[in-house]
């Protein structure tokens, strides 16, 4: 069953009425390229739900790897625990392994032990814990060879990242948006099927995934609107604490700061 962000909405919001300074607790998407262009529809929308609720945060950044990611998330996420001066981190995306999945001989390879290990650090990165943050695991989508061009990504390698990036979330018990199989089952993928992966040069071009990615790689806005939808969902199902209606408004509705009773 699919929700809609309409289905969270109420007439009575409640609302942090302390009169003390405050900060947006934050919604980070951290993660690679594909984070990095989320902004216009995936972090809008995100933003628009979530709305005097929370902060919705971009921490993509273009062709990163689960290394990279690690060592940067050690220089940007907060290092003292939440305040009236330092917000809480409540949510993350973790959405890393495109640039992991290049193949051997590129310089964004990383050897999949090694970036299901990085998956982990980020996990287990004691900020997360000092903030209480809630990660969130996205296995990185399939690629589509005929859009690519070159020889440093392919379909079937980029599937075995997918495994490794779904067996981390089930290692961790953490909600995982698996986009691999949300969008290749669009793309007419049935499980177990035998014969060459969909988006590989050995089997037919696919018109689906000419819609959701742009270049075989990044999102159409089509491909991120199915990403908003899905974590939408995803939330609604496995952290249901956190969905808007359960949420405080940090500043009060107008009504009450005006006095007014309805």
């Amino acid at each position: 069953m699919s929700h809609s962000p309409s289905q969270s909405r109420t007439t009575t919001p409640t609302f942090l009425d302390d009169s003390s300074p405050k900060t947006y607790p934050q919604f980070i998407l951290f993660g690679d390229s594909i984070t990095q262009g989320a902004s216009h529809v995936l972090q809008s929308s995100l933003s628009e739900w979530y709305q005097r609720r929370l902060d919705v945060v971009n921490r993509g950044f273009s062709g990163y790897t689960a290394p990279a990611g690690y060592d940067t998330l050690l220089q940007f996420f907060p290092s003292a625990p939440p305040s009236q001066t330092v917000a809480r981190v409540q949510l993350m995306t973790v959405f890393f392994g495109a640039n992991d999945a290049c193949v051997p001989g590129s310089p964004q390879h990383v050897p999949i032990g090694e970036y299901k290990q990085n998956l982990r650090n980020i996990i287990d990165f004691q900020g997360l814990k000092l903030h209480d943050t809630k990660p969130i695991l996205i296995v990185p989508p399939p690629v589509d060879e005929w859009q690519l061009g070159g020889n440093e990504r392919n379909a079937a390698t980029t599937a075995l990242y997918a495994d490794a990036c779904r067996e981390v979330g089930q290692e961790y018990n953490l909600p995982v948006l698996d986009l691999w199989t949300i969008f290749m089952l669009k793309a007419g993928w049935i499980q177990g099927q035998q014969g060459p992966l969909i988006g590989s040069r050995a089997a037919p071009k696919s018109p689906i995934l000419d819609e959701l990615l742009s270049d075989g790689l990044h999102f159409t806005p089509a491909g991120y609107k199915i990403v908003f939808d899905e974590l939408v969902n995803l939330i609604f199902l496995k952290l249901p604490e956190h969905l808007p209606d359960n949420l405080p408004q940090i500043f009060p509705d107008w009504r009450f700061k005006l006095g007014v009773t309805v």
